[in-house]
């Protein structure tokens, strides 16, 4: 688990950028929403480099820095694992590779549909990803690596858990650890980071 004062920090981080958002919001799962977490709006050096730093010590606190690669799922996935490694290494020591999907496979050049480190060959990844609603894109990036022979998926880090959930109560965050039985953590709950705002 993260450490409750990782968390809190996270949560602070966030509430102070311009990534939550207020107003009338649909989200990806078609659910509306009166606060909306954008990532991408995490786009400058100094938001970037704190932000990575956040994962990066997660990783390190979850004992995961052994693993063998960071996956980054397109799009906003991607800068997360780029700052998320620069950080690992800069502040850890870890030199951990990055990986990431493209929406469309290239027909050109080297081809293909992953970008970077060779995942036939990292034995193990940590998935890193902005929010988790119904987590519906989570099982389609679950899928996608679980056709990499061998390669398994040490967790999955996301950060922001939006604490919804499903028609019986369930939270949607142990719906995806139970059906997939992926280890997945959230560096920050919606409630924390509303709490800072």
């Amino acid at each position: 688990m993260i450490p409750a004062s990782q968390s809190e920090a996270f949560a602070r981080f966030l509430a102070s950028s311009a990534a939550v958002r207020f107003g009338d919001f649909t989200l990806k799962s078609g659910k509306k929403s009166n606060v909306f977490f954008n990532f991408g709006d995490l786009c400058a050096g100094r938001e970037l480099s704190e932000m990575g730093a956040h994962f990066a010590n997660a990783i390190v606190a979850l004992e995961l820095q052994r693993s063998g690669a960071l996956f980054g799922p397109a799009y906003k996935g991607i800068n997360l694992a780029l700052a998320t490694a620069v950080a690992l290494w800069r502040d850890h020591g870890v030199d951990m590779p990055v990986a990431y999907n493209r929406k469309e496979a290239k027909a050109h050049g080297e081809g293909g549909s992953i970008v970077g480190a060779d995942l036939s060959k990292a034995g193990s990844v940590i998935v890193l990803d902005d929010v988790i609603t119904d987590g519906a894109t989570k099982y389609d990036v679950i899928e996608m690596l679980r056709a990499f022979p061998g390669l398994t998926i040490a967790a999955m880090l996301v950060g922001v858990d939006r604490q919804d959930a499903d028609d019986t109560g369930r939270a949607y965050i142990d719906v995806l650890r139970s059906q997939t039985g992926v280890r997945v953590e959230a560096l920050a709950t919606r409630e924390q980071v509303l709490q800072c705002k």
